[in-house]
């Protein structure tokens, strides 16, 4: 018997010593993927090139929760954790469990037409279900540009706004392509409405935001005092410039939310531990129904459930949505199987927002990854940036280069705004809000009919639509 609880006690004991080791290595882990993501995310923000703020958590350990650059410039307001962001399209990962609880709760049917419930649609779109709105299978044109839309104080704006585009054609059949549809969410926003009986806000709040403790989290309005609210910014090449104003109800339940690190990570929490949505929820918004492809020269590709792009990262399972709203960007990304979550809010309008996610990613999981390096700045003679003046093809796309007060601007077919070029030679320019490195392609004539488009490592040759004259000719 003495042998036995000897036994006992020694194994106990070797239990606690490999526990303690175990508990040491992964607190190391930890401080290593918070130094490293803490000294590229200065890097970045040092040289002009990121604001905004980042939390990495494994399970209820949070890794790393810092700001970086600034809330508000013309105030010199630093951004902290605390900082209130506007989240453009993550707005639609709350819609889709909206839809689907009002669904078990036997309110809706996602095979139900969406006519049943707003029968202002037009006739020819009446095929179309919930199911093919969740998942961007609808068809449906982009109604949010009707005059009538922008009419926030009728209430009846959606309604009205699918009146005027009824002679619009669906862009394809129902339930056979996903294109990516703000105006499917905004519908859905108004299914939710007709359904509960309430505004989109208020059912949100009541049943999402506030049983998952999410304290600033809510319809954005850009007429209320929100405190700590960071302001929007874009780049204009080198200078940083306010982003165009938009009022954020515009997005609806496309995308009007505000939010900040800290309620998005309990909203994590409360997903993993399961309590506000059921299983069947969660598995059906997290079934893939086909597969999104970011526009070229973008190589960026997920597959798109209901609300949730999902996908592998460094062969981690991931799932989570971004947002692209005037002067914000953001990326909510869980990782299921590991038990980790990446949120990044940033308060500039930027496609940077990819290699910077992919690189965060590199360093969570043990991978290589680039701190990037300040460039120096040059500023070519106008004569020399006039010559690369034209229209590029890049595969079915078109670039413009443009120059406007000595500068060069480059825009590609859905860009909102042109990208500034920035130049660290006379013949290569990279851009602060785009993970674009431009090379310009001059012959021994000095004629320029080419380009290269290099993005992270693959490289698009770009040719000159109508070939440039040869100097003197």
């Amino acid at each position: 018997m003495r042998r036995l609880f000897r036994w006992i006690a020694s194994v106990g004991a070797f239990s606690c010593v490999c526990g303690a080791l175990m508990v040491g290595t992964c607190a190391a882990w930890g401080q290593d993927v918070a130094e490293k993501a803490d000294q590229y995310l200065s890097t970045w923000a040092k040289q002009g090139r990121f604001s905004g703020v980042v939390l990495i958590a494994k399970g209820d350990r949070i890794l790393l929760r810092k700001g970086y650059g600034m809330a508000n410039y013309e105030l010199n307001v630093p951004n902290s954790p605390e900082t209130v962001f506007r989240i453009g399209s993550i707005t639609k990962v709350f819609t889709a469990l909206s839809v689907l609880q009002l669904e078990e709760k036997g309110l809706l049917k996602v095979s139900d037409p969406v006519a049943k419930y707003v029968p202002e649609m037009p006739q020819g779109w009446n095929e179309i279900t919930i199911h093919e709105l969740l998942c961007h299978k609808s068809g449906i044109p982009d109604f949010a540009s009707a005059k009538a839309y922008s009419d926030f104080n009728d209430p009846r704006h959606v309604e009205n706004a699918l009146k005027e585009n009824a002679d619009k054609p669906l862009v394809n059949k129902p339930g056979e392509v996903l294109r990516y549809s703000n105006s499917g969410y905004i519908l859905l926003g108004r299914v939710i409405e007709k359904v509960s009986g309430k505004t989109y806000e208020e059912y949100l709040n009541e049943n999402i935001f506030k049983p998952a403790g999410m304290t600033h989290t809510t319809v954005d309005h850009a007429t209320e005092v929100v405190h700590e609210r960071a302001s929007g910014y874009r780049f204009d090449g080198e200078t940083v410039v306010n982003a165009p104003y938009g009022d954020p109800v515009y997005g609806a339940a496309a995308g009007a939310l505000r939010s900040t690190v800290d309620d998005l990570y309990r909203f994590d929490r409360t997903l993993k531990a399961g309590k506000l949505f059921s299983k069947a929820i969660t598995e059906k918004a997290w079934t893939a129904y086909g597969l999104w492809t970011a526009p070229l020269p973008l190589p960026l590709e997920a597959d798109y459930g209901y609300g949730w792009m999902m996908g592998d990262a460094f062969g981690h399972r991931y799932g989570g949505h971004g947002g692209w709203v005037n002067g914000f960007v953001s990326q909510f990304t869980r990782y299921p199987d590991d038990d980790e979550v990446l949120i990044v809010l940033w308060n500039f309008e930027t496609s940077n927002i990819f290699p910077l996610n992919h690189d965060l990613e590199a360093i969570m999981f043990g991978q290589k990854y680039e701190v990037p390096v300040a460039r120096p700045i040059v500023h070519p003679e106008p004569e020399k940036l006039a010559r690369y003046v034209g229209d590029y093809q890049v595969g079915p796309m078109t670039v413009q280069i443009t120059m406007r007060n000595g500068k060069l601007y480059a825009f590609g077919g859905g860009q909102p705004v042109p990208y500034g070029l920035i130049a660290v030679s006379d013949t290569e320019f990279y851009c602060n809000d785009a993970p674009t490195i431009v090379t310009f392609m001059p012959d021994a004539t000095g004629s320029t009919n080419q380009m290269m488009l290099k993005f992270g490592d693959k490289v698009f040759p770009a040719n000159r639509l109508m070939a440039q004259p040869k100097p003197g000719n």
